[in-house]
């Protein structure tokens, strides 16, 4: 699973990766000092895996992680590749899920694109650049089949598409490899100043990366009042992974194995077997069956050997869906 942040140069979106991964990339107060992407993973805070730990007192300890990428602002007529466009854009295909950073405070010490920061103006700078550039690819994609008889249903349903990109509206219809910019689920962050007085007129997750770097060291309780006294959101930047894990429907389950306890990403839908060859190649080769332990019946039971005393543990096949929450130990042949 990758997220991209994108937004307007000097909006906040290398501090936000900063703060998200602690990777260190370089932040300035000029525009394009990302010019190649920066990559970083972002370890996903887990209650549930704090609780198995606290009673498998396990050594080893793997959390979830989700690759967060730091892409080059973008300016008006980045389609055509001004500035960076082009880059930019190719990087925006790659990601599963965007972080649309809005600047939502003035500093006359780092510059912005326009007269005055206006958070709503720079959303609209971004999606149009977006649909333009979807626009292009479609028309390519028409111009191509134009003449193919037998690809006349999918000509119409890129005309539908291209229909919607000009009134800029996401698409309704669909085209499996179709690599569109603009059909992206988004997550927009309002990058707040400290106190939260910045009128910004837009929704968005009210985050200010400034002051979340400035409590680092608070208690939790510390840093909720301060947010929530500056009308930000309470959870800060755990809650924003929060909303990312919802956008990208994925869930989590769980290995105990040996002296290792690990927490594994997981889109819906994803069989027994799919979940073994997460864990290893070997386990999907040989898999012969997986048996399965809700995390509230570990709970109740207080360990993986007494719940399967209790009953709570389940055989299931290779076609088994696996639930958020599961705690699996895959049976396989060597």
């Amino acid at each position: 699973m990758k997220v991209g942040i994108i937004g307007l140069p000097n909006v906040g979106k290398s501090s936000l990766f900063n703060l998200l991964t602690q990777a260190r990339a370089q932040v300035a107060k000029f525009p394009f000092t990302t010019i190649d992407r920066n990559i970083g993973m972002v370890t996903i805070p887990d209650e549930r895996l704090a609780n198995i730990v606290e009673i498998t007192k396990s050594p080893k300890v793997r959390s979830a992680s989700i690759e967060f990428c730091d892409i080059a602002g973008l300016i008006k007529g980045a389609h055509k590749g001004e500035g960076l466009g082009n880059k930019f854009l190719s990087h925006i295909r790659d990601v599963d899920l965007i972080i649309h950073v809005l600047r939502c405070f003035a500093d006359p010490d780092i510059p912005h694109t326009g007269s005055n920061v206006v958070p709503q103006e720079d959303y609209d700078i971004v999606r149009t650049e977006l649909f333009l550039s979807d626009i292009e690819i479609v028309e390519r994609r028409l111009e191509k089949i134009r003449k193919k008889t037998e690809c006349r249903d999918e000509f119409e349903t890129l005309e539908k598409i291209r229909d919607s990109l000009n009134q800029t509206k996401t698409p309704r219809e669909t085209i499996p490899d179709l690599p569109l910019l603009s059909t992206k689920p988004e997550v927009i962050v309002l990058n707040i100043d400290e106190d939260g007085k910045f009128q910004d007129g837009i929704d968005g997750y009210r985050l200010s990366v400034k002051l979340e770097e400035d409590i680092l060291e608070f208690s939790e309780d510390e840093k909720k009042d301060l947010r929530t006294e500056a009308r930000l959101a309470p959870q800060g930047s755990k809650g924003l992974l929060d909303i990312c894990m919802q956008r990208l429907s994925i869930g989590l389950f769980y290995t105990i194995k040996g002296d290792e306890a690990r927490a594994w990403l997981m889109k819906p839908g994803t069989k027994a077997i799919d979940a073994a060859a997460l864990i290893h190649t070997d386990l999907k080769k040989g898999f012969i069956k997986a048996e399965v332990l809700q995390y509230e019946d570990f709970m109740k039971a207080g360990g993986f050997t007494e719940a399967q005393h209790s009953g709570f543990t389940k055989i299931e096949g290779k076609e088994y869906t696996v639930q958020d929450g599961d705690i699996l130990l895959i049976k396989f042949r060597d």
